[in-house]
């Protein structure tokens, strides 16, 4: 294992996502070289294989290394999701692209009124309750088709994990399962605010000044998504206000995300809301929500 002064937040780290500091050394050291070589391959199949070989390798070293029950976060955190875009996906059918163990739709499903469900990943999912009113389909997340298009397409925390070179397959997977003036919608960290992955055993100041070097592969910004997602047919581009997810008032509100690409741009702004931090992390770390017309 490299000297732990290599990794100045290594025990942190090892306490919020219970794995041993050995383990996670590991993973680190394993994502970063996953990380340049898949960023030097020019052949999709050849990344389709690398993802797979990562996520299957680290996988097996987080169950290993675990002291105690892994988790992708609480239903709470879902909970919080689903009523935040209720207005977009009350009574419509969703795909949550990425679903993993599919507890976000399992509080969908719970919480309101609701289409057709179906989650899609590249590994199989194992809810922790019954989920014969959700469908799962195994697919590679990057290239996908689907039967029938939804209504709303479901995104948390998976761009940062493709490869730009990636991107445009994904998201012309992502516009095709849409029905007409459908919703996309997406969540993911701004590098701005990063590294967000594991590279927070090197840095985890959450100031952007060391970029991720692990499985984030995509960490990017609202100036420089936005047009990505016009280019793909994307439209009528808003976000939500800063918190919504805690404050039931604001949840229903959409807005032109120009204060959250104002936050990014400029640094002494960033350094300022740097400053307001809870148990040592940012409370408000800009990250990048967009709501998306097909």
């Amino acid at each position: 294992m490299k000297p732990p002064t290599e990794f100045p937040h290594l025990n942190w780290l090892a306490r919020e996502y219970a794995i041993n500091a050995e383990a996670l050394v590991e993973i680190f050291l394993i994502e970063q070289t996953f990380h340049s070589t898949i960023l030097a391959t020019t052949c999709a199949d050849d990344r389709k294989r690398q993802y797979h070989n990562l996520y299957t390798e680290v996988h097996r070293i987080k169950r290993a290394g675990a002291t105690a029950e892994p988790q992708e976060g609480t239903a709470e955190t879902h909970a919080r999701m689903v009523r935040t875009f209720r207005g977009e996906m009350e009574g419509k059918s969703v795909l949550d692209v990425g679903c993993g163990t599919g507890q976000f739709l399992n509080e969908l499903a719970r919480l309101i009124p609701h289409g057709k469900l179906c989650g899609l990943d590249t590994s199989d999912v194992h809810l922790p309750q019954d989920y014969a009113r959700i469908e799962f389909l195994r697919k590679d997340v990057i290239d996908f088709e689907v039967e029938h298009p939804f209504d709303v397409v479901y995104s948390h925390q998976v761009l940062e994990h493709i490869a730009p070179d990636d991107l445009p397959a994904h998201l012309r997977s992502v516009r095709s399962a849409l029905n007409p003036g459908g919703k996309f919608i997406l969540i993911l960290p701004n590098r701005y605010w990063g590294p967000q992955d594991i590279t927070r055993i090197i840095d985890n100041t959450f100031t952007g000044r060391v970029q991720a070097m692990g499985s984030h592969l995509n960490e990017s910004s609202y100036s420089e998504l936005l047009p990505i997602l016009e280019a793909h047919g994307f439209e009528n581009i808003k976000t939500t206000l800063p918190f919504a997810a805690y404050v039931p008032a604001l949840r229903s509100v959409r807005v032109r995300p120009w204060v959250n690409r104002i936050f990014e741009r400029n640094r002494p702004i960033r350094s300022l809301v740097n400053t307001l931090r809870l148990g040592g992390r940012p409370v408000f770390k800009n990250p990048i929500i967009l709501i998306c017309d097909r």
